[in-house]
């Protein structure tokens, strides 16, 4: 019987190791938390759809609800943008600890043994196969090892550096939030639940307050590390305009870091595999990476399930890798590429992008085409080049056009990774596809 590792326990990794064990691997999540502390205190946004391609069922109905609609306001909050909710709407809102609880005991169903209390830390190599990891408890070996320690991983730090996957993150990759659940001050009816606004208070990173019946759910996100009262000052200035925040935190309360760029250049090497943050799997522009993490994971298993060679060699690996980018990989990249447009921006710039261009945007789209669900990556980047000639801030507009331009090379690359895994080959297409991404 094969050994599979999970190192860490990430959303994607616990998917692929539920449908890895039904499949007859032995598989371990090694994960440094207790059992209890698996998972914020707070709630996540995810589309649903993700489970069953991951063969898991959908949770009891109470255990979630339907995400509605989103309000975004510039940084002067003076002209919102609505993204409404579609009648199928496949994002659900659930706790984090309740989406853990849903994935474990699946998981457990099928098989997979779980070791708490874990730190893990290293990669354990033979030459540069990976054959195990190193932990505060020992060695543990296996026939691969699935990387799914978060953006910080230990696993992939310690990488060879050989196999080309990059060890750590650049400036504006990271980013660093404060949330708390506040009780409810106002029981007046609130016309938006969902508020974000970019650039609160002119400080690069985005700020949102979602009123519900009983609490409200307070984010403070910026591109470099704060204070508890620097994330205090913010959230009173917040209040000011969303009186419904009253000052009593119910839960929460506490910081994090999750990933906003594009997903590894490399994602596979000999017995190795990211999934998940280990990755950089997270939508850059909002960091939400449960869904991508566990569509990840089942590619993934797909794939060691199916190598007939039983080696898990980076050359058989590598159908994870393509398949991931061309159903989520791409796509994510090219919103890397339009946050780093975002990172650069100035808030005036931003401003007037709400203020003149989207109301423009929106009514000229609607007279010239339609977008639809299935919309292409390339309906997108003339979207961002059409935008560029109605924006009156010829700053803002030239560097949106820089981002367009990013994006087609983005696609051109992408379009030409190998299709068979040549370490040479697949380190110089690396290369080629991280330079897109120099801010």
């Amino acid at each position: 019987m094969k050994r599979i590792i999970v190192a860490g326990g990430g959303h994607g990794g616990i998917a692929a190791a539920a449908l890895l064990a039904e499949k007859g691997f032995e598989v371990t999540v090694y994960e440094r938390h207790k059992r209890e502390d698996m998972g914020y205190d707070w709630t996540d946004i995810f589309n649903h759809n993700c489970l069953k391609a991951a063969g898991v069922p959908m949770p009891d109905d109470d255990k979630y609800e339907i995400k509605g609609d989103v309000v975004f306001y510039g940084p002067s909050q003076k002209t919102e943008f609505v993204q409404r909710s579609p009648k199928n709407q496949p994002e659900i809102k659930m706790e984090r600890k309740d989406i853990y609880n849903h994935l474990i005991a699946h998981a457990e169903e099928k098989g997979v043994k779980f070791e708490y209390e874990c730190s893990i830390l290293s990669a354990l190599l033979a030459g540069d196969r990976v054959v195990g990891i190193n932990t505060d408890r020992g060695a543990f070996y296996a026939d691969m090892v699935i990387d799914a320690c978060g953006c910080d991983s230990p696993v992939r730090k310690t990488l060879p550096d050989c196999c080309g996957i990059q060890k750590g993150t650049n400036d504006f990759e990271k980013f660093y939030i404060y949330r708390a659940f506040f009780n409810r001050k106002e029981k007046d009816t609130v016309e938006n639940a969902f508020k974000l606004t970019l650039f609160f208070n002119n400080i690069r990173g985005i700020s949102w307050v979602t009123t519900e019946d009983e609490y409200t759910d307070v984010l403070v996100g910026r591109f470099t590390p704060f204070t508890k009262k620097e994330a205090n000052e913010t959230i009173a200035a917040m209040r000011e305009k969303n009186p419904a925040i009253g000052k009593k935190i119910l839960r929460g309360g506490s910081f994090a870091q999750i990933p906003v760029r594009q997903n590894l250049s490399i994602l596979v090497s000999d017995g190795y595999a990211a999934v998940g943050d280990s990755a950089f799997m997270a939508i850059p522009l909002i960091g939400s990476g449960i869904a991508n993490a566990i569509y990840a994971g089942a590619i993934l298993a797909d794939v060691i399930a199916n190598d007939e060679t039983e080696t898990y060699s980076a050359e058989t690996l590598w159908d994870y890798q393509k398949r991931y980018f061309k159903e989520h990989g791409t796509g994510c990249a090219m919103l890397a590429c339009f946050k780093n447009f975002l990172v650069k921006t100035e808030p005036e710039s931003l401003d007037n992008i709400f203020d003149y261009g989207i109301d423009k945007l929106r009514g000229s789209l609607s007279r010239t085409k339609k977008i639809k669900d299935n919309a292409t990556l390339k309906d997108v980047l003339e979207i961002l080049l059409h935008a560029r000639s109605l924006l009156t801030d010829k700053a803002a507009g030239k560097e949106l056009g820089e981002a367009a331009k990013k994006m087609a090379k983005l696609l051109s690359i992408t379009s030409q990774m190998p299709k068979e895994y040549s370490r040479n080959e697949v380190i110089k297409w690396a290369q080629k596809y991280n330079r897109i991404f120099d801010v």
